[in-house]
């Protein structure tokens, strides 16, 4: 039960607000440094804020334990652990000092006085951390659902491919064979990791070009241009894949197509961004799906509301190459973008 967070922050939270109380009792000359000043500190800290505070916790803690979850109890359990921390403080004082004076019946007050607004303050910060933590929770189970949403059009196309050629070039055949079960199991391996190397999802990008290259032959061609710094990038796994077979799904007919993978590091502001092109010489996008973001698949929009995620993540679509120094306006480019 020690283990729960609030135990070790409130220690500190405690511990600051009592130095911070002394400190202005000695500012405003109510007292001095001394020895005395040191004591009188520790007790209080002790005996009134450490103490009732944690006994308070354990007693509601131990009730909830026990399927009880009653604000009006709990209230009650925390005035009373400060009057009684208050009431141990007050005599351990007089005890001490001569010249310190009783509090009398102000034990009482004093332990509403603190422990009502202790208490909803500690419901409060638990209230959020537990929305804090629902929200993170179903976060993450969004970007595993949609992580493991390969598009079906792809592994349609793959297992056409393998039922082709399985008589007539078996080699081929069991070559694509062992590279989509190497993609499946990248999408397996990753599904709990929140980013792999760059030169991870390069290198499932060869082989899922190596599937495509099986159908199109030497109609498929791709440039890489890739620093070789940036490869040991961390970036969210299988982010490229969708984009690079949406170019190959809507190109299929083109006689030579060519799909062209940049990687640079740029500045944005005061930050450093990764910025990821892929562009292709096909027919390029449609204005509704350029305003959009995404077409009528799930891959693009998956990894819209991926990157959306992301400090910075952003994906954009435009036709025409990325270079704006080209003349050649033919095609589309996908850019995604991240905060390094």
């Amino acid at each position: 039960m020690l283990r729960q967070p609030f135990f070790k922050y409130s220690f500190f939270i405690l511990l600051l607000v009592d130095l911070t109380f002394t400190a202005g009792l000695i500012v405003f000359d109510v007292t001095s440094i001394s020895l005395n000043t040191l004591l009188a500190t520790s007790i209080w800290f002790v005996c009134f804020y450490w103490l009732p505070v944690w006994l308070a916790a354990l007693l509601i803690f131990s009730i909830r334990l026990r399927g009880f979850h009653n604000v009006l109890l709990e209230c009650f359990v925390a005035v009373l652990s400060m009057s009684l921390g208050l009431a141990i403080t007050n005599q351990l004082l007089l005890f001490t000092f001569d010249s310190y004076a009783s509090m009398g019946n102000f034990v009482f007050f004093g332990g509403i006085t603190w422990g009502i607004p202790i208490y909803f303050i500690s419901r409060y910060i638990e209230s959020r951390g537990k929305i804090l933590q629902e929200k993170q929770a179903r976060k993450q189970a969004q970007l595993q659902t949609l992580r493991y949403q390969l598009n079906p059009h792809f592994m349609f196309n793959s297992l056409n491919t393998i039922s082709a050629y399985i008589h007539s070039n078996p080699d081929l055949a069991d070559e694509v064979l062992h590279e989509l079960a190497d993609i499946l199991r990248y999408s397996l391996d990753t599904g709990e990791a929140n980013s792999v190397s760059l030169q991870q999802e390069i290198a499932i990008i060869d082989k899922y070009l190596n599937i495509e290259k099986a159908r199109f032959g030497d109609r498929l061609t791709v440039n890489l241009d890739i620093p070789a710094e940036l490869l040991n990038t961390q970036v969210p796994p299988l982010i490229l894949q969708p984009i690079v077979e949406n170019a190959v799904k809507h190109n299929a007919q083109k006689t030579q197509l060519t799909i062209t993978i940049k990687v640079e590091k740029i500045a944005k502001r005061k930050d450093e961004i990764l910025r990821i092109s892929i562009s292709d010489n096909g027919s390029g996008f449609s204005e509704a799906v350029i305003t959009k973001g995404y077409g009528k698949g799930i891959g693009m929009k998956n990894l819209q509301q991926r990157m959306q995620q992301l400090p910075q993540g952003k994906v954009s679509l435009s036709n025409g190459t990325s270079d704006k120094a080209s003349a050649d306006k033919t095609g589309a480019t996908v850019l995604v973008e991240m905060a390094l």
